[in-house]
C-alpha cells in the first residue's frame, strides 16, 4: 500500500484507539516469537513491503522459489464477488477481513516482512480447496463480497491499489545470483592490466576497511568486488565503472536464498538508516560485505551460510543468536 492509499494494512490498524492486543508487538511476539525470523508456510498471514508499498497477504503455497499468497485487506465492505469476507472474530485483526480471491499471485521472499497472523486448519483448506463449499465457508464466518453496482465502486478502487502494489512487490529488486553455466567474471587485475599502482589502491581502499593483503585477493579474483569497492576503484584508477562493475562476481544461489529471508531485514534497514541511504542499496552493499567476509572461512563441505551470517550480525549488529 502506497503512502497515501486508504488504511488497510496492519500498521494502520494499529493506530487506531484500541486495537486487540494479539496485532501489538507484544501480542504478536508472544504468539510467534521473533515476527521476522518464522519459516513460511501455508495458513499464515504476513505483511510484505519494499519502500513505500505494502499489502498484507495470506500464503498458499510456493512456486520456483517464490511465495503464492492472496492479498488481504481490513476495509469493511469492499470485497467484490470475487473476493471472501471473513468475520470479525475468524482473525486476530478483530475487523472484518477481504481475501482477493482472483488476485493470487506470487511474491519474492525478499519483501516478506513480519508474520500478522496464523488462520486455523479449517479455514485455510476452504480459502485453498480447488471447489468452493459455501456451507462450510459460512460455518467458518466466511462469506462472498458483493457485486460492483457502480462504474465507481470502491470495491473497483481497492482492487486497482492492491494489484498496483503487488506489482511494485515482484519488482523489489534482487540480488545478482550466479547461474550454472556462467563464465566467470572478469578478475580486477584482467581489467586494470599492468599499470595499475597498488600503493594507490590499497591507501584509496583503506577507509572501506581493507589492507593489502585484501587488495591483492581482490585483483586476483579471490574476493568479490563489492558495489562500493566499484566506485572506488574507478575513481582511483580513472577507468570507467561500467568495466570495473564487470569484475563483480554474482552471489551463489544459497548464499541469497539465505540472506533473502525476513530476519534479514532489520540488518538492511539498521545499516540504510546509518548511511543515508534506502533498503535496495543498503541491501545490496551490506550482503556483498557479508558475503566476502564470511567466503574467508574455509572448509571441505558446504558453507553453512546462516552459521556464518549469524556472526556477522552479530559482530556488527550486536544481536544474540537467533
Amino acid at each position: 500500500m502506497t503512502k497515501d492509499a486508504p488504511p488497510r494494512d496492519l500498521l494502520a490498524l494499529a493506530r487506531e484507539a484500541a486495537p486487540p492486543h494479539s496485532l501489538t508487538a507484544a501480542g504478536r511476539q508472544q504468539m510467534f516469537g521473533d515476527l521476522s525470523d518464522r519459516a513460511i508456510t501455508p495458513g499464515q498471514v504476513w505483511r510484505a513491503a519494499w519502500g513505500d508499498d505494502s499489502v498484507l497477504v495470506f500464503v498458499t503455497g510456493f512456486q520456483n522459489g517464490d511465495i503464492e499468497v492472496i492479498p488481504v485487506t481490513l476495509d469493511s465492505g469492499t470485497g467484490d464477488h470475487q473476493a471472501l469476507v471473513l468475520d470479525a472474530d475468524a482473525t486476530a485483526f478483530g475487523v472484518e477481513s477481504t481475501l482477493w480471491l482472483d488476485l493470487q499471485t506470487t511474491l519474492p521472499l525478499r519483501v516478506f516482512d513480519e508474520i500478522v497472523d496464523q488462520l486455523p486448519n479449517a479455514v485455510t483448506e476452504v480459502i485453498t480447496s480447488s471447489a468452493f463449499a459455501p456451507e462450510a465457508a459460512a460455518a467458518l464466518g466466511m462469506r462472498t463480497g458483493h457485486t460492483p453496482s457502480a462504474p465507481f465502486d470502491t470495491s473497483r478502487m481497492v482492487r486497482a491499489e492492491i494489484e498496483d502494489d503487488l506489482q511494485a512487490l515482484r519488482a523489489a529488486p534482487s540480488l545478482p545470483v550466479a547461474q550454472e553455466g556462467d563464465q566467470p567474471p572478469l578478475t580486477l587485475a584482467n581489467i586494470l592490466g599492468k599499470a595499475v599502482d597498488l600503493r594507490a589502491l590499497v591507501e584509496g581502499l583503506r577507509h572501506l576497511g581493507l589492507d593489502q593483503s585484501d587488495v591483492m585477493s581482490l585483483l586476483r579474483g579471490k574476493r568479490p568486488v563489492t558495489p562500493d569497492e566499484v566506485e572506488t576503484i574507478a575513481r582511483l584508477t580513472e577507468v570507467d565503472h561500467e568495466l570495473i562493475a564487470k569484475a563483480v562476481r554474482p552471489l551463489p544461489l544459497e548464499f541469497v536464498d539465505e540472506v533473502d529471508h525476513p530476519r534479514w531485514r532489520q540488518t538492511w534497514r539498521t545499516r540504510a538508516l546509518r548511511d543515508g541511504t534506502d533498503e535496495t542499496n543498503a541491501r545490496l552493499a551490506v550482503s556483498y560485505e557479508m558475503y566476502a567476509r564470511a567466503a574467508r572461512q574455509t572448509g571441505s563441505s558446504a558453507p553453512d551460510w546462516a552459521a556464518r551470517l549469524e556472526q556477522f550480525r552479530q559482530l556488527h549488529d550486536g544481536r544474540g543468536a537467533r
